[in-house]
């Protein structure tokens, strides 16, 4: 082959190979639990959740590309000003517990709250809408899922610097915490879980716990409680997509759940929500909704923990 013609082969190659890497529950407490249940939360028991982590980690999420325009606008990423770096991680803070499920009153503040996430596809779409939208998320995975959540951390890092993404505890193995467990498995669970939000993200997810299904009592809230865990968190609204549900379905419990005060509760585990996000995005801004984190709306802080 020419020499010259084989040069040119090789140096079109390397640019489409740097512009593709360019472009990338109704709760069953037994005691507090969310006024939210049926279809529109967690559907309770592990024998309903679909996912597994080998599943999971043999997934990919949706592949996107895009070509560099000399003539196009600069991006966001490109202009935004350098985000506070991440305050050291305290130390844990035990403390007496408190269950939380609803903004303080009065106010036009909402959290979205998204579990799991055990599908690559969904975890990679909610991703990139909190990319694209700036609208703040608080994620709570599970690390059993973390070849799915992992690939996602030079993404999401800057955003929880910036304080539009929060992280919370919602265990390792997303196990039923009130069903035949020990203490030390219960602890186990949730602080191999805390080890690894702080390595990927490098940020605490204390003083905040989701347990898994909404399934908690006395007992487990005390246990997270001595971890530095007192703010157990449910809901009082929810995408109800803990389980495959259709579109029409979705949005009905978005439109009827996404109200001033609402802590709503979706899921990284089916792919319906992926061509929903601009409806979202619409409804909550027809309403005027103020979505944050955690943090602000209850006035916590990573710093302190």
């Amino acid at each position: 082959m020419d020499r010259r013609l084989l040069l040119s082969m090789l140096s079109i190659g390397a640019a489409q190979t740097l512009v593709g890497c360019a472009n990338g529950h109704a709760p069953a407490a037994t005691t507090a639990a969310s006024p939210v249940d049926g279809p529109a939360g967690h559907r309770g028991g592990a024998q309903s959740r679909s996912g597994d982590p080998a599943a999971a980690a043999s997934g990919s999420g949706p592949a996107s590309s895009t070509s560099a325009d000399p003539s196009s606008p600069p991006t966001a990423s490109a202009t935004a000003t350098t985000p506070p770096a991440l305050p050291p991680i305290p130390p844990p803070h035990p403390g007496p517990p408190r269950t939380v499920f609803q903004a303080p009153a009065p106010t036009r503040r909402i959290a979205l709250t998204i579990d799991d996430g055990y599908d690559a596809q969904t975890v990679a779409g909610y991703v990139e809408f909190a990319q694209r939208s700036k609208i703040p998320i608080t994620f709570s995975p599970n690390g059993a899922y973390e070849a799915v959540w992992s690939r996602h951390a030079d993404v999401l890092r800057p955003l929880v610097e910036s304080g539009q993404v929060q992280i919370g505890n919602h265990t390792w193995t997303h196990r039923n915490l009130v069903s035949s467990r020990t203490d030390a498995d219960i602890r186990a669970d949730v602080e191999r879980n805390e080890q690894w939000i702080q390595t990927t993200f490098g940020i605490t997810s204390r003083p905040w716990f989701r347990p898994p299904y909404g399934s908690h009592n006395a007992h487990v809230d005390a246990l997270v409680g001595e971890l530095g865990y007192t703010k157990i968190l449910l809901w009082n609204g929810s995408f109800g997509d803990s389980t495959l549900i259709t579109p029409e379905q979705l949005m009905g419990l978005a439109s009827r759940y996404l109200q001033p005060g609402t802590v709503m509760l979706g899921h990284a585990n089916h792919a319906t929500i992926l061509g929903l996000f601009a409806q979202v995005e619409r409804l909550i801004a027809e309403r005027r909704l103020e979505p944050v984190t955690l943090d602000t709306m209850f006035g916590t802080s990573r710093a302190v923990g």
